[in-house]
């Protein structure tokens, strides 16, 4: 949602927040009854499930019938634009397509202040705004437009903030400021001077907690904030046991989304439970094989790099190494330059292990000539100082539940 983090984690990240930040609203509980009809719950929410299982047809056509029961004309047009920039994920969108988002939340921001005119306490209007003006800073900071952004985001959280202040339930909002929250916190010690210059600092126990509220009480952000979780406790915060039921409950109910299975997988392996991940590999390689599920051949060295990765954790080396040899020779495609990143790391990291420092150093300089800005590059410069050396890490037992102790690299 903010510069920084985009400009880390790059466009296809920047569509994660997208559909993340695209039901901050909760239409049925408006104090003026602008949202009341129930069926317009229905259709923000089921179009939203369609979107996230990446079924972009049915969810164009579900957010469309929206005009036939809002009355305030804000919300088909608002979904409908997420739906045009989702279906741009599968690349990177152009400047043109990215103004003519800025342009329908410009227009939409504009048509909501009017109502907010008319209604100044509306918690629904509140909250869409603030939902508006986050997706603005989002794309502006994509586009590198950082004053813009810096100016939106400010807006987003003042927004949020007086949602939640007439109605502090609105769980839905604890989502929107979680996320704000926990991404500020995250920012590298460099920028925040600066962002802090402009912004409230965030606070990341306070984002975890308000995003672990979405998903709990959240009537339609529920999902996207186990999304958000997911993609925390596999990243940053390493909580593999906390990912687990999220990755699964998420899997279940999206299968179309290529992105679940991958996560899924990982947590099984970090977890020990190999069994369970090399049937999710197993998963994907059929549907890479079919061409189904939004499985596309640009996915498959991220397939391998991930298949090395669970024979790595599991501790063979060699069948690791032909898998992150396989990586490394496909065509990649520039925006998975981070999987070729990662399987020269790790190749790096099983030559560590196996005592041959010459190799695994040569393998570390393969991954930071890699053009991206992968954390693979932060580990291959870690390791290029120091060996590679395995660390210990728990595992649930599939029986049991219980935590093991055992060793995952």
């Amino acid at each position: 949602m903010y510069w920084a983090w985009l400009r880390t984690s790059g466009w296809r990240a920047c569509g994660s927040v997208i559909l993340g930040l695209l039901t901050l609203l909760r239409p049925d509980l408006s104090r003026a009854d602008l949202w009341a009809d129930p069926k317009i719950v229905g259709f923000a929410t089921a179009g939203t499930d369609h979107l996230l299982n990446l079924d972009y047809d049915l969810a164009e056509q579900t957010f469309a019938r929206l005009d036939d029961v809002d009355r305030t004309g804000l919300l088909a047009p608002f979904y409908q634009a997420f739906v045009a920039l989702a279906r741009l994920q599968d690349r990177d969108p152009t400047r043109d397509e990215m103004d003519a988002f800025l342009a329908a939340m410009r227009a939409l921001i504009a048509k909501a202040e009017t109502h907010l005119k008319q209604a100044p306490d509306e918690p629904d209007i509140l909250l869409f705004l603030g939902m508006t003006w986050g997706s603005k800073a989002m794309i502006d900071s994509a586009m590198g437009n950082y004053f813009s952004a810096y100016q939106a985001i400010k807006r987003t959280k003042s927004y949020l903030d007086a949602c939640l202040l007439r109605e502090p339930h609105r769980y839905d909002a604890d989502y929107g400021l979680g996320l704000y929250d926990y991404t500020l916190s995250r920012i590298a010690w460099f920028y925040r001077p600066l962002v802090h210059l402009a912004l409230p600092p965030g606070d990341r126990a306070r984002g975890l907690r308000e995003l672990t509220m979405a998903s709990e009480r959240g009537p339609t952000t529920r999902m996207l904030a186990k999304l958000a979780l997911l993609q925390s406790y596999t990243g940053i915060e390493k909580e593999y046991e906390k990912a687990l039921p999220l990755a699964e409950e998420l899997l279940r109910r999206f299968s179309g989304n290529p992105d679940l299975y991958f996560q899924a997988a990982f947590v099984y392996s970090e977890l020990g439970r190999f069994p369970e991940a090399l049937e999710v590999g197993r998963r994907i390689r059929a549907n890479l094989d079919s061409d189904r599920n939004h499985f596309t051949d640009e996915m498959r060295p991220r397939y391998l790099q991930l298949m090395g990765k669970i024979y790595m954790d599991r501790g063979d080396y060699p069948t690791a190494l032909d898998f992150f040899r396989q990586a490394i020779e496909q065509p990649t495609a520039p925006r998975y330059a981070w999987v070729t990143a990662w399987a020269w790391t790790r190749t790096g990291m099983i030559y560590d292990l196996s005592g041959k420092r010459t190799a695994a150093e040569q393998s570390y300089r393969m991954a930071l000539a890699v053009r991206t800005n992968s954390i693979a590059r932060d580990s291959a410069t870690r390791h290029l100082k120091e060996p590679y050396r395995k660390e210990p890490a728990r595992r649930i037992a599939p029986a049991t539940g219980l935590e093991e102790p055992t060793e995952s690299p």
